[in-house]
């Protein structure tokens, strides 16, 4: 298991892990208008909006040269993962730019502030929604990311190691308590770990914005889900020189029209 001095944290990496990340949701189902690039020189509207965050200079740094899935509205958001919208802070600062930003609210829409408390400055959310969305925190610092309450059986067949370090060895007690609640891996290996819950099907996507995992079962979705899984490998999934992604998505409307 890899240990905390072997990571360090890129800018660019990170840069380049999210935009590889997100395109390679493009070619299973997302629409590659769904991905917005910041312009040369990082998202303008970020800083001036997002410093009631009390963020360090390098996470804004962060966001502004991110690219983002785009937010169509509150209700229809699109998901990058099971129960997970990565949160587009471009149009948040844009909105910002229009209302009073409260940076309590911000932390609690993107970290659940009041269930998880203590957030350092160097940690940001790249979630969006709140209490029923998945908490993903980057840490500036060290070059990881915290996936809180990750399915106990990513954590231990994950494609990547998690981090080996103790929280409570690197970290102050008040932060380790919802840190013992992770899945920590390196930024990069974070996002190869769902690329492959992706190409394994263990994430379905059942629609061109939502996305199923077998990790939840709730009512039919036992029944549904098998069949989902069969759809996309007829469609030649996981293999993308073979993979016919519009006739897949079309086949699962067809299927299942209450999902479209």
């Amino acid at each position: 298991m890899p240990s905390l001095d072997e990571f360090t944290y890129s800018r660019d990496a990170t840069v380049a892990a999210v935009r590889d990340y997100y395109d390679f949701l493009t070619k299973m189902y997302l629409s590659e208008s769904d991905i917005i690039e910041p312009p040369v020189g990082g998202w303008p509207n970020i800083k001036p909006y997002l410093e009631c965050m009390g963020k360090t200079d390098e996470v804004l740094s962060l966001l502004c040269h991110l690219p983002y899935i785009r937010e169509p509205s509150y209700e229809d958001r699109l998901q990058g993962a099971p129960s997970c919208s990565f949160a587009d802070w471009q149009k948040q600062g844009q909105e910002a730019s229009l209302r009073q930003v409260d940076g309590e609210t911000l932390r609690l829409l993107s970290e659940r502030a009041g269930i998880i408390d203590d957030v350092p400055p160097h940690v940001v959310g790249l979630t969006w929604g709140g209490r029923n969305i998945e908490v993903i925190l980057l840490d500036t610092k060290l070059g990881i990311i915290h996936w809180y309450e990750c399915p106990h059986e990513i954590k231990v067949a994950s494609a990547r190691e998690m981090l080996q370090n103790d929280p409570y060895d690197y970290a102050p007690e008040n932060e380790a308590l919802w840190m013992a609640e992770c899945g920590t891996w390196a930024i990069t290996d974070f996002f190869e770990v769902l690329k492959d819950e992706f190409r394994k099907l263990h994430f379905i996507p059942k629609s061109p914005r939502l996305v199923l995992d077998i990790y939840m079962i709730f009512s039919d979705s036992d029944k549904v889900i098998p069949v989902m899984q069969d759809i996309y490998r007829r469609h030649g999934w996981p293999d993308l020189q073979r993979y016919r992604k519009r006739e897949c998505l079309k086949a699962l409307w067809e299927r299942y029209p209450e999902f479209a």
